[in-house]
């Protein structure tokens, strides 16, 4: 089972770094911070990833196919 602590601490970093410093192309750093996340675990990134509407749901399915869910 997934531990929904830690999912909801990535999560609410994630949104505190998108709006500290402003970053417009969300769907390219999403992008980038599910690169990190795989690293360490591609179920929890599918998660983290389904938290940011269609754009981290698109990362989410990307994650899917490139790791053969």
């Amino acid at each position: 089972m997934m531990d929904q602590k830690v999912i909801n601490y990535i999560v609410s970093n994630i949104e505190g770094l998108l709006s500290e410093h402003n970053i417009k192309d969300k769907e390219s750093f999403l992008g980038d911070i599910s690169s990190i996340l795989c690293q360490f675990d591609t179920d929890i990134a599918i998660e983290v990833m389904n938290n940011f509407g269609d754009v981290g749901k698109n990362q989410a399915l990307a994650i899917k196919v490139n790791y053969g869910y």
